[in-house]
């Protein structure tokens, strides 16, 4: 997963933050995004703690725009998206 950029959307908890923490810890830059700012930004800061790259943003996957914003977040933050997790 080194160099690699993942999207994990719902990474505020359980199962999803347990992905986007797992991406990091085996390399990739994760972009984590969730309805629930305050789980979100904590699991970026678990990522951080352990030395990982990660931002969060905002998003609302049943929202067509916020999934178009996640994209672009991911190509501007590191010009690319190599994985993307979201709930079905």
């Amino acid at each position: 997963m080194e160099g690699k950029t993942a999207l994990v959307t719902g990474a505020g908890a359980g199962i999803r933050r347990a992905i986007a923490l797992r991406h990091a810890a085996e390399g990739a830059r994760v972009l984590a995004s969730d309805i629930d700012d305050e789980g979100g930004a904590a699991t970026v800061d678990l990522i951080r703690a352990e030395g990982g790259t990660a931002v969060y943003q905002h998003a609302d996957v049943s929202s067509l725009g916020d999934n178009e914003s996640l994209v672009a977040a991911a190509l501007d933050h590191w010009g690319r998206l190599d994985i993307a997790c979201r709930p079905s």
